[in-house]
């Protein structure tokens, strides 16, 4: 009986002291096991695939050589905010690549996707909704990969872009439909507020 005693009076402490170290994380923090959710979520609508980042598809012409494409090749990315979280006012800045979401930040005006050859950049207009869409194609990806190619040369690295993979179709020697040819794109959304948002990256993948 007295053993009994002591073990239910060990257990008693220690759900006593597990209950003491809780934490309270607060609104402003969250805890290990908690989900980080932004303010306002961004979602990509036209996402053929989801892995870990949304993915969209452009397809290139078939039966080509892989430099020999000749088709535009276009593809959309259109986001959404929720409705009650305002109107995306324009799509700033457009950036690929290895750097891009560093670029995003802190790049030039000529090393952005959506430079406008005079000194700036030119931003995608919204529709006045929380929704927008950007619109491009395999042949402007490679023209930007010539011309950001050019800016400096490769060992400087503060000027350097890398855009990131060629605008191959599948199937090649170094893509394969198990291991895809996906291009990178960041994007900085300013909404009618003026308060600017970055999502998550978006990729776009070429097939035949």
């Amino acid at each position: 009986m007295k053993k009994q005693i002591t073990h239910l009076f060990m257990l008693a402490a220690l759900l006593l002291s597990l209950g003491a170290c809780e934490k309270d994380y607060g609104p402003d923090s969250i805890g290990p096991l908690q989900d980080s959710k932004a303010d306002i979520p961004v979602t990509v609508t036209n996402q053929e695939f989801f892995e870990r980042v949304p993915i969209v598809v452009a397809k290139g012409a078939p039966k080509l050589p892989a430099d020999a494409i000749t088709s535009d090749s276009p593809f959309t990315i259109t986001f959404q905010i929720p409705a009650d979280k305002g109107i995306i006012r324009e799509i700033t800045r457009v950036q690929t690549g290895v750097r891009g979401l560093e670029l995003l930040q802190t790049g030039s005006a000529e090393q952005a996707y959506n430079y406008n050859g005079t000194g700036a950049t030119t931003s995608i207009a919204g529709n006045n909704t929380n929704t927008i869409s950007f619109t491009s194609s395999l042949k402007e990806y490679r023209a930007y990969r010539t011309r950001v190619g050019a800016l400096k040369p490769a060992n400087d690295v503060a000027q350097a872009v890398n855009a990131g993979n060629a605008a191959v179709v599948l199937p090649n020697s170094t893509f394969s439909p198990q291991n895809p040819n996906q291009l990178r794109y960041f994007f900085l959304l300013t909404l009618s507020d003026g308060s600017q948002i970055i999502p998550m990256e978006v990729r776009v993948r070429v097939t035949e």
